[in-house]
């Protein structure tokens, strides 16, 4: 099975800056991770360990094992990399110059833009295909929003000289 892993009474300053770090650590599972070690430090098994943690049983002893071969620095969490990303700062630039322009303008013969519509100009453009769905993702890290267009005649009414909204004896109710 797992081996137990003791950790001898550490001294007053170290248990200090354990919990110094448990105190200011940037992200919850950081903290987390030397809330591990400072209940190993107080005599607890990884087995005892990890459903007050929440966590396994392998990632408690992982953690400590980094803890004892690495020190206080070992024990934060660090994301492992994914795949690299597909978009290049080229196309995200062309994102955010045609999402300023009409479709017509670049040659697309749409009244709007759709992310479909985005993702084959784009890769028409750059050579970078993507699905729709990085393009709609990309849109919300620039701030846009993708939704349905709500049509409606009123506004162009309300720009004309002489709009009498209501006063044709109707109703808004």
């Amino acid at each position: 099975m797992s081996t137990v892993l003791s950790f001898p009474t550490m001294r007053p300053s170290a248990e200090a800056a354990v919990r110094e770090r448990y105190e200011s650590a940037a992200d919850a599972e950081t903290r987390t991770r030397y809330q591990m070690v400072l209940l190993a430090q107080q005599g607890w098994s990884a087995t005892a360990i990890a459903p007050v943690v929440v966590r396994s049983h392998d990632t408690v002893s992982r953690v400590l094992r980094q803890y004892r071969a690495g020190g206080l620095d070992a024990v934060p969490h660090r994301p492992r990399p994914g795949r690299a990303a597909t978009v290049t700062p080229a196309w995200q630039a062309e994102l955010v110059r045609v999402m300023e322009l009409d479709p017509h303008d670049v040659g697309v013969p749409s009244a709007n833009w759709t992310t479909g519509l985005l993702a084959a100009y784009l890769a028409e453009q750059t050579g970078i295909a993507v699905d729709q769905e990085t393009v709609r993702q990309r849109l919300h890290r620039l701030g846009y929003v993708c939704k349905r267009p709500t049509w409606t005649v009123e506004h162009k009414a309300q720009e004309q000289a002489g709009y009498l909204g209501n006063a044709c004896g109707r109703s808004s109710s």
